[in-house]
């Protein structure tokens, strides 16, 4: 699955690229990837990249329906580095804006120094 994804990132223009240790996450509709979201192990933590929908079908939130299930399948919680565009999707989404952790915080540094508008957010259940 791995190199179907990266295939697809890179026929889109999406950032990063799955590695092994990587669990990928994808929606096909006709045998055709067209969402997807990537969950890393670092430094202790889980961190979510790579979520992308394919524009025509951006209007069915499934991304969302992928964000629901990595809640309900992972029981820490998961981190992101999101877009300041994206943020208000995120919190949608049962993420919150948080500072970053010890062991991510030098990942979120390099990110920003290479210009990207981002926040570190974090899920969260509501109660």
């Amino acid at each position: 699955m791995h190199p179907l994804i990266n295939k697809f990132y890179q026929q889109h223009k999406v950032r990063g690229r799955a590695k092994s240790h990587d669990d990928v996450w994808v929606i096909k509709i006709e045998k055709q990837i067209v969402a997807t979201a990537k969950v890393s192990p670092k430094q202790g933590h889980l961190l979510l990249t790579g979520v992308f929908t394919l524009p025509a079908y951006r209007s069915q939130r499934l991304a969302s329906h992928l964000i629901a299930h990595l809640h309900s399948f992972y029981s820490q919680p998961i981190f992101t580095f999101a877009y300041s565009h994206l943020v208000t999707w995120y919190n949608r989404n049962k993420f919150k804006s948080v500072e970053p952790p010890t062991a991510l915080a030098m990942l979120f540094q390099a990110y920003i120094r290479q210009g990207r508008d981002i926040q570190c957010m974090v899920s969260h259940q509501e109660s």
